[in-house]
């Protein structure tokens, strides 16, 4: 039986490394028409196991007595509150990854468009460094771009196409910790935290116009953006135990936003199409490499609560926002804004329920050891587009499902969210949209098994 629970997990490591190196060189992670302003859409920090959630996470760490390790029950990060690496168990890292895609169903009073992408979700480590400390080491997309529009303008007998075209995605490599101001065992404590992440990434915007009358030169502008640059996310977590079956939980973050790094290489000309539509430069009009500027990213906030009954139920709340309408980008002396760019507000509820919890479930199947999320958020996306301020809204559910037996710790989070972004007024797309995740979470079982314990006989 030990050989085959270590093969199962060997195989499931090595699916989930291949899928991410699918993922993480593939080209589309995106195919949102609005990721076309500023460095594209912003990927929330968060893993699978609270997407069902409807993303309300900043509230919610490891509850009970955290000296205490029950069976059947599941360890994750929460990455999207450093503040509660504090709650990591001693002797109980965690390891998580995940991939996330998303089914896109786009219209306009012009048609319809289907398209689907893959991209990584997280990959990150948790370490008990200390019995009130907890670290956290990640890689996760910050921001994914990828879009192919065209917009075609009948002027005087010819056409006026006009193609705007963009990819790439910004990415996060980050270390954070948590740590434990206050302890009162399983009545009170309060922790704070830091995620310190490097961004890096490269995103390529293209612009053409083209005529249908030969006669006429046609133009194409490439811009590419190489980004470099470190953010600082703040965390602080309370948590307090009321009664035997009461406790409530309540979650604060926040970002400052920054100036990032930013080199730019612009390569603007005018050509011709050839017999097999393929283009013959006529004259660079602009051309220089490795232009160095900065971005200027958004500041952010979050607050959210979470009260959990007789450890089964969790109500979860929260609200976010952030200010793209003060994102620019800096060249040349010359700042560049985005009208289209206006502050994001969310929010977001959701509910987690456990069926069974408690210490000797060996007759109990999975299903009845899993945990089930519904969520739902709403709110106005960081878009403005022809007047009107686009908004998003989507209901979430999920299943976080034991892996290899009732005893494990380790855990299989599926997330699935259903929502609408964006109209089809004033000539808008909107986008109907399938988004799914599926997450692994990797943790021993400290009663049978330690990681990174020397032992003293084999």
């Amino acid at each position: 039986m030990k050989f085959w629970t270590i093969m199962l997990n060997r195989n499931i490591l090595t699916f989930f490394t291949v899928l991410w190196t699918m993922t993480y060189f593939g080209q589309d992670q995106n195919s949102s028409p609005y990721t076309r302003f500023g460095i594209g859409e912003q990927v929330p920090m968060i893993t699978s196991p609270y997407i069902g959630l409807g993303g309300s996470s900043v509230a919610l760490a490891k509850e009970g007595d955290l000296t205490q390790v029950r069976l059947a029950e599941f360890h994750h990060i929460n990455v999207s509150n450093p503040a509660t690496y504090a709650s990591v168990l001693k002797h109980t890292p965690v390891f998580d990854c995940g991939v996330m895609g998303k089914a896109s169903f786009m219209k306009s009073d012009k048609g319809t468009y289907n398209q689907t992408t893959v991209a990584l979700r997280n990959f990150a480590l948790l370490l008990p460094v200390a019995k009130k400390t907890g670290v956290v080491f990640g890689l996760m997309p910050y921001s994914t771009t990828g879009y192919d529009i065209n917009e075609f303008d009948p002027n005087e007998g010819d056409t006026i196409t006009y193609n705007y075209a963009g990819m790439g995605s910004v990415n996060r490599l980050f270390i954070g910790a948590g740590q434990q101001l206050i302890n009162r065992g399983d009545s009170i404590r309060l922790s704070i935290g830091v995620n310190a992440s490097f961004l890096f990434g490269t995103i390529q915007r293209d612009r053409k116009i083209e005529f249908q009358d030969a006669t006429f030169y046609n133009s194409h502008v490439k811009n590419k953006l190489l980004i470099r640059g470190f953010s600082m996310d703040y965390g602080l977590h309370y948590y307090e135990r009321i009664n035997k079956n009461i406790s409530y939980q309540i979650g604060l973050t926040a970002n400052l936003g920054n100036q990032v790094r930013a080199y730019q290489d612009f390569f603007a000309y005018t050509y011709t199409l050839n017999n097999i539509q393929e283009e013959e430069v006529s004259d660079t009009t602009n051309f220089y490499t490795d232009n160095r500027g900065h971005i200027k990213l958004p500041k952010s906030f979050a607050i959210g609560g979470a009260v959990t009954l007789k450890e089964r139920v969790t109500l979860t709340a929260q609200f976010e926002m952030a200010d793209f309408q003060n994102y620019y980008e800096y060249f040349d002396s010359t700042e560049t804004a985005y009208e289209e760019l206006a502050q994001m507000q969310k929010f977001a509820f959701g509910v987690n329920i456990l069926p069974k919890k408690g210490m000797n479930f060996k007759d109990v199947h999975a299903i009845q050891l899993s945990s089930y999320q519904l969520g739902f958020h709403y709110g106005y996306t960081p878009y403005r587009s022809n007047d009107i301020h686009l908004k998003q809204y989507g209901i979430a559910f999920g299943i976080t499902m034991p892996m290899l037996s009732s005893t494990s710790t380790s855990s299989l989070s599926l997330g699935f969210e259903l929502g609408k972004l964006g109209t089809t007024e004033n000539g808008l797309i909107e986008d109907n949209y399938l988004k799914f995740n599926v997450g692994l979470s990797l943790s021993p079982n400290a009663k049978y098994d330690r990681w990174f314990w020397k032992r003293l006989y084999d």
